[in-house]
């Protein structure tokens, strides 16, 4: 499975990641580093995550899950979003203490170098897991790809701070790691909403529900519709409503009809897992409403 596979290399980039910012932020003892340490850290915690998550919501539905397991994906990108806000805070409390009673940083330039190699490995793996993301429609890879491309702002920093302080300015690192910090909290922001809006239930988008309508008009034995609802159910969509037909319509070819809508609209909008269609006789409708 092509998202199982993307979520344990980046369990194994996050390891290298990790190891080499963490011996090199002890031997410098760069606040900012030692941040970005915990940044790693937590990415390769939220890349397990990712991959739990995306392994539970490969299993088919059961008994205790009947419209399936795809909601785990966004429940494992919520928990990533939590370890980043928690990780977020602690840099911010040490590097405000480093502020205020500033040390000095031992070569720096080792510093530099590995975090220059750090940029390179997180913009070449953060695009390949934002392709697989897209393709897939993967919420819990699109975070994880999300950690990659934010450490590229918050890297630069780092290497900035660290400048500084081989200048003499070692309030500089501290300064970087409230950048790492800042960076982080945007981040969690954007992506909580977004996996906490999926567990809520949110519906689809503007444009695909105006495709979805789009398909039905054009259904001529179709008299009308309403109750038309949609919501997310993990990286896929679930579609209900109710359509109304000529009431001395056979019900064999009132249920083709609702069959053709729902093929048509599986087929044809990008996410859309499931539709479920009551048919209502038109007529008598229309006199519930008089």
């Amino acid at each position: 499975m092509e998202k199982l596979k993307a979520a344990s290399y980046s369990i194994y980039v996050n390891i290298g990641l990790t190891a080499a910012k963490l011996a090199v932020g002890i031997l410098t003892g760069s606040i900012a580093l030692l941040a970005e340490f915990l940044n790693s850290f937590f990415d390769l915690l939220a890349s397990a995550f990712a991959y739990v998550g995306i392994y539970q919501a490969s299993k088919p539905a059961d008994s205790d899950h009947p419209y399936g397991h795809e909601k785990f994906e966004n429940l494992s990108a919520l928990l990533q979003v939590v370890l980043i806000v928690l990780t977020a805070a602690g840099i911010a409390w040490t590097a405000v203490m480093r502020l205020v009673n500033p040390q000095p940083i031992e070569s720096s330039w080792l510093g530099v170098a590995v975090m220059a190699c750090a940029l390179a490995v997180d913009y070449f793996f953060g695009k390949y897991l934002l392709e697989i993301s897209r393709r897939t429609r993967s919420v819990a890879l699109e975070t994880d790809a999300y950690h990659f491309t934010s450490d590229l702002w918050s890297g630069a920093a780092v290497i900035a701070g660290l400048g500084c302080a081989s200048v003499g300015f070692p309030q500089g690192d501290s300064i970087a790691a409230l950048i790492v910090a800042g960076m982080m909290a945007k981040v969690s922001y954007e992506l909580g909403g977004k996996s906490l809006s999926v567990l809520l239930d949110s519906g689809a988008s503007d444009g695909q529900v105006r495709a979805i309508r789009e398909i039905i008009a054009r259904q001529r034995q179709v008299r009308g519709y309403h109750k038309l609802r949609t919501r997310h159910m993990g990286s896929q969509i679930v579609v209900d409503m109710h359509i109304l037909v000529d009431d001395g319509l056979p019900l064999s070819k009132a249920h083709a009809i609702a069959h053709r809508i729902e093929c048509s609209i599986i087929r044809k909008v990008p996410g859309v897992k499931d539709v479920t269609i009551h048919v209502e006789p038109f007529e008598e409708e229309i006199k519930k409403k008089r």
